[in-house]
């Protein structure tokens, strides 16, 4: 059984409009949908249980960011677990392609879509061709339950922002593989992916370092560290706020320790690869 799960923080319409296409791609028929509410205050568990009275709903009193994943993962049902932000939904075709390499390929842990925008149909990532080992996870991706719960999911330090590479990284280094398709496609429609927010650059560019020095060694780790740096710069742009941002965000980096990762260092090599991809992902627009 599949188990889509949701987390949502104040964002009502996206959150209605993502149930309602997971609706149409009949998940509440054939599995179960939970949504992990971040303390909403804009009536979003109240909608949930009025609109959609087939979801679960797991409504927390505090925004505990991506470790309301891990919460509603423990309640989950299905073997296989799908892994939404409250603005996304995967393509009908794209899922079935996805489930279906899950169920024939034992070797693989998970499976990451490709997040197009809706209204562009542009794609947030730059990419290349079919991949068994893929050290991202994004906004929509299906995981084996029995690898998620492996792994304790989420690392709940990261709060937003690189945990899914982080946990890709994670289960790569178990000789477990991720397949990326660049025609699985999970429609993403959020208006960050086109124009980082200040938030985005402090955390990102501290959660970036800290997989460098959770994950890699040496050089390798101080190169991924400068390389993730620099993208973030280029996403700030010419304004001293968002600078000060990235700035502040690579000095908690440095300052702050990073959880243990908790499996064998296997380097960056497939991190730093992303690292190159992501700096030539397509320009914001001003």
């Amino acid at each position: 059984m599949l188990s889509a799960i949701v987390v949502s923080h104040n964002r009502r319409h996206a959150l209605a409009r993502t149930l309602h296409e997971l609706a149409a791609l009949g998940l509440f028929d054939a599995g179960e949908v939970i949504v992990a509410d971040n303390a909403s205050t804009d009536g979003s568990p109240a909608m949930v249980r009025t609109e959609f009275p087939r979801a679960a709903v797991l409504e927390l009193s505090e925004n505990l960011g991506v470790e309301a994943y891990n919460l509603a993962a423990a309640a989950a049902r299905g073997d296989t677990l799908l892994i939404l932000d409250d603005d996304s939904w995967p393509d009908g075709p794209s899922l079935r392609a996805a489930q279906g390499a899950l169920a024939t390929r034992p070797e693989l842990a998970a499976v990451t879509l490709l997040p197009v925008h809706p209204s562009t149909q542009l794609p947030e990532w730059s990419h290349g061709p079919e991949h068994e080992a893929f050290p991202l996870m994004g906004c929509g991706n299906l995981i084996r339950a029995a690898a998620w719960r492996a792994l304790g999911g989420y690392e709940p330090s990261y709060f937003l922002y690189r945990n899914d590479t982080d946990l890709a990284l994670r289960l790569l280094a178990t000789g477990r593989g991720i397949a990326f398709d660049p025609a699985w496609v999970v429609w993403h429609d959020s208006p960050a992916a086109r124009r980082k927010s200040e938030r985005w650059l402090r955390l990102a560019t501290r959660n970036w370092i800290w997989l460098c020095r959770r994950h890699g060694e040496g050089l390798t780790a101080l190169a991924g560290m400068a390389m993730g740096v620099l993208a973030a710069l280029r996403h700030a742009g010419p304004s001293f706020g968002r600078v000060w941002c990235v700035l502040a965000g690579a000095h908690l980096g440095v300052t702050q320790e990073p959880a243990p990762a908790g499996v064998p260092r296997t380097g960056l090599a497939g991190l730093l690869a992303f690292r190159l991809g992501f700096s030539r992902a397509r320009p914001e627009p001003r």
